[in-house]
């Protein structure tokens, strides 16, 4: 089987306008942009959906897509983002690593993009709410009784400047 491109990005041997880096995950500008500082974020480990990642692994991707996300909307005067990602070919998914979405929207634009315009809602499906809960938990969701407590939030160990590992490239205008 070939190597997916963004294993190939990852490894240096396709070039890419990248945002951020660190030991495990690595952002970059999408080469077919939907907006001004559309990024797209990876774990630099190959896993085909996000429900192949360890869960410590996805915190600190989604940290560094909250992170992205903050200085879309400071650097780049964003009013906004969407965030998106596509599990499973028949969600859409075209590269089999797992990757997150962030589209900046900007005041100007002149049609409003969100979630109620990508997928309308199917009124059909509303008064099956009840029976949906019941399969998901029957068919190894979270049970009601074995729901994780809500946990406090780490407490991050300050890191001396020389050990911080991460590296911003750029996302300014």
């Amino acid at each position: 089987m070939q190597e997916c491109i963004f294993c190939k990005i990852v490894k240096g041997e396709i070039p890419a306008n990248k945002v951020y880096e660190d030991k495990n995950v690595l952002a970059f500008l999408d080469i077919n942009p939907r907006s001004k500082g559309h990024t797209v974020v990876i774990p630099k480990k190959h896993y085909a959906t996000l429900i192949e990642v360890p869960k410590d692994e996805l915190e600190g991707l989604f940290g560094v897509v909250q992170e992205i996300g903050r200085k879309i909307i400071e650097n780049l005067d964003a009013k906004g983002f969407n965030i998106g990602s596509n599990n499973g070919q028949m969600a859409g998914q075209v590269v089999p690593h797992l990757h997150i979405h962030i589209i900046p929207r900007y005041e100007d634009e002149k049609e409003h993009y969100g979630f109620e315009a990508a997928f309308p809602v199917k009124e059909e499906l509303k008064n099956n709410l009840a029976d949906v809960v019941k399969k998901l938990l029957e068919t190894g969701g979270a049970k009601e009784e074995e729901a994780p407590e809500h946990e406090e939030p780490k407490k991050e160990v300050e890191q001396k400047p020389e050990e911080k590992k991460e590296k911003w490239h750029f996302l300014e205008d």
